[in-house]
């Protein structure tokens, strides 16, 4: 797993973003596909069911591989996400796979500031987001380092070669985006 130094003679246009939230995997995905020119896919659209009007009810396995692998077969993208087990064509697809690692306190006021945005109608919100939702998200948030991204570690070691971890969205865009001198 390579960091922060370096830079990357060809972006590459395949990348996968895993991190906790509130790590900036958003804010990325769209920093990336807007400087390669290529569409994001944001994992949580595909894990959960877009029909229901709240959080909280998951899409069927099938039909969430399906159009996951409809998505990566296309020759540029960006996935971002929290998820690690059934994501496997992504990361074997990828030419990079970016890890964000900033820490859960920081990520608990991005959780706390995104959800009074939206709340207060600042910023779009696809569903309806409770309190309730929000003092879970950030118990979870606070487990995540420990299991699930430590899951997804593990899941990584096959692609150790092409993966890369950063604290913060701004240095991995700069990584994945830089060219070399000439």
């Amino acid at each position: 797993m390579s960091n922060e130094n370096g830079a990357n003679a060809n972006p590459p246009r395949r990348i996968h973003i895993v991190g906790g939230p509130g790590s900036g995997k958003s804010y990325l995905g769209r920093t990336l596909a807007a400087a390669l020119g290529v569409p994001v896919c944001d994992l949580d659209s595909l894990f959960w069911d877009n029909d229901h009007a709240t959080y909280g009810v998951r899409a069927e396995p099938d039909v969430r591989d399906r159009k996951l692998a409809e998505f990566v077969a296309q020759d540029g993208w960006v996935v971002e996400g929290v998820y690690h087990a059934w994501v496997g064509a992504s990361f074997e697809r990828a030419e990079a796979i970016v890890v964000l690692r900033p820490g859960p306190i920081l990520r608990d006021a991005r959780i706390v500031r995104r959800f009074l945005a939206r709340k207060l109608g600042l910023e779009r919100a696809v569903k309806k987001e409770t309190l309730a939702g929000l003092i879970g998200l950030l118990r979870w948030n606070h487990g995540y380092d420990n299991d699930n991204l430590a899951r997804a570690l593990d899941a990584l070691e096959p692609y150790e070669h092409k993966v890369h971890a950063f604290r913060s969205a701004d240095a991995a865009a700069a990584f994945l985006l830089a060219t070399p001198e000439a």
